[in-house]
């Protein structure tokens, strides 16, 4: 067996157990009380903000080019950090999309179940969206790396890729929990829409 593939064998295996153990281990189903503490706080301004590309321009106008660059280095680490808490709150919101349907779907209205469908689709787009974002992102700082003489990569380059639908799939998210919550209580309600 040459080095090669005893490196391919040794990934793939590596990566067969990161997805056993994402599979097995994952918390798929949410109560009520359980999404409060996993969700995370967004600053939705600073959200706009980081994926904005007027932003980007003004700062290549004011900055010189190295150090437009390592600003631009830092930019697109927070945006991979807001597509991970974006995919993460999702994901808790789309395990208690699963609980109410599993446990209290017949005490639903007929609107609330349209409303808890909805939120559960809102939330698998805005981590798809997220997910292709991120990979940009990652592959743009590797490329940054291994090409630093190339001219830095562009978020406005990301409105093709999604960014700016990624972020309205969230908008959708929190309208869609916000409406759910009601259905847990005015307290509830104030609690989740404190958190998100």
């Amino acid at each position: 067996m040459n080095l090669v593939s005893l490196i391919a064998a040794f990934v793939i295996c590596g990566l067969i157990v990161a997805l056993l153990y994402e599979r097995l281990c994952r918390l798929s189903e949410l109560s009520p009380s359980d999404v409060l503490p996993f969700l995370q706080k967004i600053d939705l301004e600073v959200l706009y903000g980081t994926f904005h590309p007027e932003a980007e321009e003004m700062l290549r106008q004011k900055l010189p080019p190295a150090e437009f660059k390592e600003i631009q280095w830092k930019r697109f680490h927070l945006a991979i950090h807001y597509c991970k808490l974006l995919t993460a709150n999702s994901r808790v919101l789309q395990g208690w999309t699963l609980y109410g349907r599993r446990q209290t779907w017949q005490q639903f209205s007929p609107a609330l179940q349209d409303t808890v469908i909805e939120l559960r689709n809102h939330c698998m787009q805005c981590r798809a969206a997220a997910w292709v974002i991120r990979l940009r992102l990652q592959w743009w700082l590797m490329r940054m790396r291994l090409f630093p003489w190339a001219p830095a990569p562009t978020f406005t380059r990301l409105l093709s890729s999604g960014s700016a639908e990624m972020i309205d799939f969230y908008d959708k998210v929190r309208e869609s929990a916000e409406l759910f919550s009601l259905a847990y209580g005015e307290d509830y309600h104030q609690k989740l829409m404190q958190v998100l």
